[in-house]
């Protein structure tokens, strides 16, 4: 993740979500804005896929969204 990076993570996270399959998000430390969207898309929907995977590798960060280090989806 980075500079501009958001809408092709938010067009790739919705289509997963839909297709059921694995989406890895690195570098979640350039865009906890997008994180805190993502983290409300995924927990406000209630079809998701039951294969969808959403990992995310991250720097040590105060703004990092602690909700998705206390949430799962099963």
């Amino acid at each position: 993740m980075g500079r501009g990076q958001e809408s092709h993570a938010r067009r790739v996270v919705t289509q997963t979500m839909v297709d059921g399959d694995w989406v890895v998000l690195q570098n979640g430390h350039f865009c906890t804005n997008y994180l805190m969207e993502a983290l409300g898309q995924i927990s406000s929907n209630d079809k998701i896929h039951s294969q969808f995977r959403l990992w995310i590798t991250c720097e040590s960060s105060n703004q990092f969204p602690v909700n998705f280090l206390q949430v799962g989806w099963a």
